[in-house]
């Protein structure tokens, strides 16, 4: 495959300049990114929400909506699988999840969906993901989060929902340089298209594509 993604350094539009925890790291660029969009006739649509604390970035954006009160967010469920990688003597193996946290993690995320008026889509992304946009043909997208880190997932999402991205919409890939699996998933995607992927650290933080 020839080198068709540019990495471009564009500390100077935003304010993500300064040293953060990761996690306000995280938050203060979804912010930045979020304003660039705010204006945009689509929605914010988040693509891997596991827990309490990536669900809070979408609680953010609602309690900012003052410059698009109507923008609807949308966060789909990262996994719905029972398996998860733990550590044991050393060694990462696969391990069966306590069920009884699953159900209540999920619980929890779909009352704080419903307090927040989020749509949150639970369930396994491959089977979800389709289904919700044959109910929503008409769905168009401003921004766009993609954090699901294994690579089947990230290709199907990049399928689905990268064409439905606006112009001057922004795609946030949060793990391109952590996993090896989603950097892939987005390299095979824009295989044969010449995309600017910019990004604030290239060890830290996220990165992003505006789409022209």
């Amino acid at each position: 495959m020839s080198k068709s993604i540019t990495n471009y350094l564009l500390e100077h539009e935003l304010l993500i300049h300064q040293q953060y925890e990761p996690q306000t790291e995280r938050l203060l660029t979804y912010y930045e990114m979020y304003k660039l969009v705010s204006k945009l006739d689509g929605s914010i649509l988040k693509c891997g929400i596991n827990n309490d604390e990536s669900f809070g970035y979408f609680s953010f954006f609602k309690k900012l909506n003052e410059y698009n009160p109507q923008q609807p967010l949308i966060a789909f469920e990262k996994s719905s699988s029972i398996l998860e990688t733990t550590v044991v003597d050393k060694e990462q193996r696969l391990v069966v999840k306590d069920t009884q946290t699953i159900t209540a993690t999920k619980n929890n995320l779909v009352q704080k969906s419903k307090d927040e008026a989020i749509d949150f889509v639970p369930g396994a992304i491959a089977e979800t993901l389709p289904n919700y946009l044959m109910e929503h043909p008409e769905l168009k997208i401003a921004l766009l989060v993609i954090d699901l880190d294994n690579y089947e997932h990230t290709l199907t999402a990049m399928q689905y929902l990268y064409p439905r991205i606006v112009h001057k919409g922004i795609l946030i890939i949060n793990n391109y340089y952590k996993k090896e699996a989603e950097n892939k998933a987005i390299q095979d995607y824009f295989s044969n298209q010449p995309i600017v992927i910019r990004y604030f650290s290239k060890s830290n933080g996220v990165h992003y594509i505006v789409k022209d």
